[in-house]
């Protein structure tokens, strides 16, 4: 087609003008058709001058883009009215860019009306953009977790080593005035105040590690029942001071590839948390179910129980769910905040089902694996 250059009075200078520009820029005739482009739009489209010159912009993209671009063409040309829009465009090679189009309607000396429109590709500022808001939304998750651990430090965990004081104190007193039952019975008390200082501590620490990527998972074949049996050894000393039995339902074919300290620091929390709420002379039981994809573990007991409203916010950070346990303990719900992320990053699911008044069940995943899908991992 032959192509008009009315619209300015020296090509050659506005053409050097337009290719000094840093945006891209194009000019349609009154059929879209594309009369003069700048350099800056050659190359965002990766195509040379002669094989842009006389076509419309919608060859040039995908026909989902197509009727788009040119209603807002015939819209500007009829209506004179500037447009400025955000838009996806595919170029060669299939790429999305997100460009900023200006449009404004030229008329010439003759009448005739041309499209003038300015395209700036805001792709990369937009990805800019997005990141900083995760960014954001990072920083304020990394902060509620700070304002939660500061939380834990200030009064969980200075709450037993108060109490580790006064018992401490009474201790004296009774060898003071020859009591050895309640000297013994103090001793008792400040052993289980203390492994369950050291186990909010140990939390604590996993945690901080899981939060700044420093946990590493280490997988290896391991027997399933050793390693409950393992875990129940402290978790049975601290029932025994609550008159809790605990017993452990074993399936000696259980073999999984994982990590054993993980799976201890989850069953620990978990049993913990469930001789927290469970009264004198209740019962707590561990057992384990298999499938062809993944091994269940469940920690269920006959204590207090809660709603299923209680149950939806265990496992948040964000939510306010410490409760006083039925010997007057206290807690923040830690251990299973970790637990949910320990389980997580192994591959499996946490969860909870409960009554009020008759008891609880939390269960956990375990996928799994064979040593060599691992080593490939």
């Amino acid at each position: 087609m032959e192509v008009n250059h009315d619209i300015y009075h020296d090509g050659k200078y506005t053409q050097t003008i337009l290719n000094n520009m840093g945006d891209s820029v194009f000019v349609k005739d009154i059929h879209s058709n594309i009369v003069m482009v700048n350099d800056a739009f050659c190359k965002m489209v990766d195509l040379s001058r002669e094989n842009i010159i006389g076509k419309t912009l919608a060859e040039m993209v995908t026909p989902e883009e197509r009727e788009g671009f040119l209603k807002i063409d015939r819209q500007v040309l009829s209506e004179g009215i500037e447009c400025i829009k955000e838009e996806t465009m595919t170029v060669r090679g299939g790429e999305k860019r997100i460009i900023s189009t200006r449009k404004s309607r030229f008329i010439d000396e003759n009448g005739e009306k041309f499209l003038i429109c300015v395209v700036r590709d805001i792709t990369e500022s937009k990805k800019a953009e997005e990141t900083l808001h995760q960014n954001e939304a990072e920083l304020r998750k990394i902060g509620a977790t700070k304002d939660k651990l500061l939380s834990i430090i200030a009064h969980d965990l200075r709450s037993p080593f108060n109490n580790i004081t006064m018992l401490s104190d009474m201790a004296s007193n009774a060898i003071t005035s020859n009591n050895l039952s309640q000297c013994k019975e103090c001793l008792e008390l400040i052993d289980t105040t203390t492994q369950n200082a050291i186990c909010l501590l140990d939390n604590l620490l996993s945690w901080a590690k899981s939060q700044s990527g420093q946990i590493d998972i280490k997988f290896e074949k391991i027997n399933l029942d050793q390693i409950v049996n393992e875990t129940l050894e402290l978790s049975r000393a601290i029932a025994k001071t609550k008159k809790i039995s605990v017993s452990f339902t074993e399936n000696k074919n259980i073999e999984v590839v994982s990590d054993p300290k993980v799976i201890k620091t989850i069953i620990r929390n978990l049993v913990s948390n469930a001789i927290k709420f469970t009264p004198s002379g209740g019962h707590i039981n561990i057992s384990t179910a298999s499938n062809n994809e993944q091994i269940e573990v469940t920690v269920a007991d006959n204590g207090v129980g809660m709603s299923q409203e209680d149950c939806q916010k265990l496992f948040n950070i964000n939510s306010d769910h410490g409760r006083i346990g039925t010997a007057k303990e206290k807690g923040s719900g830690f251990g299973l905040i970790l637990s949910k992320d320990l389980v997580e990053k192994i591959g499996g699911k946490i969860w909870a089902d409960s009554t009020q008044g008759k008891g609880s069940e939390f269960k956990f995943t375990i996928p799994l694996r064979t040593e060599t899908e691992e080593a490939l991992s």
